[in-house]
């Protein structure tokens, strides 16, 4: 991996690299960032960099001994540590190293992926994603051992917030006074969920979201794609480039037409057609479900920039003239508090919620919010 197959976060590659030229790499570090972030790939190059025999000023060479092993994943002084489950064969001593194999397949065809697409990679079923506590005594057994190629020994920890409390109890010693030339990278999604004295060990390093033309790049690269479906992606991926590439192709329906319906049927208290509007959200895929309240909030947001200033709306063509005429249905608080509600239903379909309960609660909470903005009219 090396820095310049991210499309853009110059300022983050600048820091990392910095941090390599004067010799200031923190012994342990966090890399925070939403889901589909670059975090992942991001430390997999800045490991690439710190190990490089032939560093240029802004990447690893991409060719020494170093860089083709890390690229690879196979380099014996890095070591990754991830969530896995007893399986029907593995069911003791469940640690990373017995599924390292399968994930070093699975992140090398996208590193973009998320817990979910690892645990239905492996076919792990429906068991809890865990960093068991056998895990700690295996890093310290590694890292009792001299380096064998590198002058460095590096463990990559990838989405620490599915620790054992046993394994971050262990580790907290370790985190703060590492044997020498030894860096722990931790990748997470969810720092909240770390404890809070593993937090205080390690320097965050807090990686932004994709823009808009970050996430077209990296779409591009792979794919031959019109800018109408482009904007559709780009209106519903939210700047989690994991589910962008999920959206390409997932669904030939209009996710406008769709929009305007529902909010029509919303707006008129018809509620037989919003069980139709239900029966085809719970048609959708999971990741259409998720698209689509993604694309509804970003209309909502949409609505309400149109309000405050028109100039900063960052739409254009149907959805803009459906917007234009819509903002004027709605005032500022209304949007704000629907805007609260559509986000609170995608953090629960995120959390395996019943979808139906999910998308008619929703469609109620909006049918009460309208009937509201009547009244005041």
């Amino acid at each position: 991996m090396q820095f310049f197959q991210i499309s853009g976060f110059d300022r983050e590659k600048e820091i990392l690299i910095n941090s390599v030229k004067s010799n200031h790499v923190s012994h342990a570090q966090l890399f925070f960032g939403m889901e589909g972030s670059p975090n992942l790939i991001l430390v997999l190059a800045f490991v690439s960099y710190l190990n490089c025999e032939k560093k240029t000023d802004k990447d690893s060479c991409g060719k020494c001994s170093s860089c083709m092993k890390i690229n690879k994943m196979i380099h014996p002084d890095v070591h990754y540590i991830f969530p896995v489950a007893p399986t029907t064969k593995i069911n003791k001593n469940v640690i990373s190293d017995y599924f390292i194999k399968e994930w070093r397949e699975f992140i090398l065809k996208d590193p973009y992926q998320n817990i979910n697409d690892w645990f239905n990679y492996y076919g792990f079923e429906n068991k809890s994603p865990n960093i068991s506590k056998d895990e700690s005594r295996s890093i310290i057994k590694k890292l009792s051992l001299k380096p064998f190629e590198s002058k460095y020994k590096i463990v990559l920890i990838w989405l620490p917030e599915y620790l054992h409390i046993y394994t971050s109890n262990a580790l907290l010693k370790i985190l703060e006074d590492p044997p020498s030339d030894t860096f722990f990278f931790l990748v997470t999604n969810e720092s909240k969920k770390l404890l809070k004295t593993i937090l205080s060990r390690v320097q965050i390093f807090k990686i932004r979201r994709f823009f808009d033309q970050e996430i077209k790049n990296e779409l591009l690269k792979e794919e031959k794609i019109q800018e109408k479906e482009l904007k559709k992606i780009l209106l519903t991926c939210d700047g989690n480039l994991n589910q962008a590439k999920k959206i390409i192709n997932s669904s030939e329906d209009d996710f406008l037409f769709v929009f305007k319906n529902w909010m029509r049927n919303c707006y008129t208290n018809d509620f037989s057609k919003i069980q139709s509007d239900l029966e085809w959200f719970n048609g959708q895929s999971r990741v259409n479900k998720k698209a689509f309240f993604l694309y509804s909030l970003n209309l909502f947001r949409e609505s309400f920039i149109q309000n405050i200033n028109s100039d900063l709306s960052k739409i254009v063509d149907d959805e803009l003239e459906f917007i234009e005429k819509f903002s004027k249905s709605l005032n500022q608080n209304i949007s704000e508090k629907i805007i609260l509600e559509i986000n609170e239903s995608i953090r629960f379909l995120d959390r395996n919620a019943n979808p139906k309960i999910i998308f008619l609660d929703l469609s109620l909470e909006l049918v009460n919010m309208f009937n509201q903005v009547k009244q005041i009219a």
